[in-house]
């Protein structure tokens, strides 16, 4: 049955096995029609909670991550390439999609409309001024504002432009990728008298045994820097990937952490 899986850990390492056993063992196999995958794969949702995200180990062993990139990629995560110009080339990167997210006011000022006559009404009267690309930092702005009011439930980060992202076949998708992580979410929490920032996110796709270990060393590196530029503690990472994925050429390698499993 295709049902999300749940898994429980006390840290990165630990969760990226137990999650790769439990899909070996109880996610469907289906195959996957893409340019890029054509292929099958283990595939379920699968909703992973870390209690306390900076306790270690956060690299498994057995990862095909080393401490070093997963360190080198944070920091493009969270500040950018080192080279502008090389970021530039990339369909998308979470530097750009989360601390340089286009938009316009055009959508801040729009009502609820959705009658035919009411949209077009609407768009001549917000007019031409409103429609200006202005970008931004999201990151920064959930700094501020649960900065400011840490009881705040409504910081939503969001990496995703449904014009480009969600027309797969149209102009500006026939030839380039969609963020993997879709969303992420904040939430500060009193813990006995400790103010901790919790860390909520959601991939529309993940490929587990190669790109989690280094997703959630990323995501939670930014946590960290999120939750000391605020002034408050580091919580639960809590990570819920709608087709999380273990593609057949890697089965071999998975199949060895279920039948030797380290934690």
């Amino acid at each position: 049955m295709y049902e999300p899986i749940i898994i429980k850990a006390d840290n990165l390492a630990q969760a990226w096995e137990r999650a790769v056993i439990a899909v070996m063992q109880h996610a469907p196999e289906r195959f996957i029609q893409a340019p890029d995958y054509l292929c099958r794969q283990r595939d379920a949702p699968v909703f992973i909670i870390v209690k306390n995200a900076l306790n270690e180990p956060r690299i498994h062993p057995k990862a095909p991550v080393q401490p070093k990139q997963a360190d080198e990629y944070s920091k493009n995560v969270i500040f950018g390439m080192d080279n502008p110009d090389k970021e530039n080339k990339f369909d998308y990167t979470y530097f750009g999609r989360f601390r340089r997210y286009p938009d316009c006011e055009m959508r801040a000022e729009w009502p609820n409309v959705v009658s035919e006559d009411k949209i077009e009404e609407t768009m001549k009267k917000i007019g031409e001024e409103n429609s200006k690309i202005k970008i931004i930092d999201q990151v920064q702005l959930a700094i501020d504002t649960l900065k400011k009011d840490p009881s705040r439930r409504s910081i939503v980060m969001s990496s995703w432009i449904v014009a480009r992202d969600s027309i797969k076949f149209g102009p500006k998708r026939e030839k380039t990728s969609s963020p993997c992580i879709s969303y992420m979410q904040p939430q500060i929490i009193d813990e006995n008298g400790e103010k901790k920032l919790h860390l909520f996110v959601i991939m529309k796709t993940n490929d587990l045994f190669n790109a989690w270990p280094l997703n959630a060393y990323a995501i939670v590196e930014l946590q960290k820097y999120m939750a000391e530029q605020i002034g408050v503690g580091v919580g639960s990472y809590n990570h819920l990937s709608v087709s999380m994925n273990i593609y057949e050429d890697v089965y071999g390698l998975a199949q060895e952490l279920v039948d030797r499993p380290m934690f």
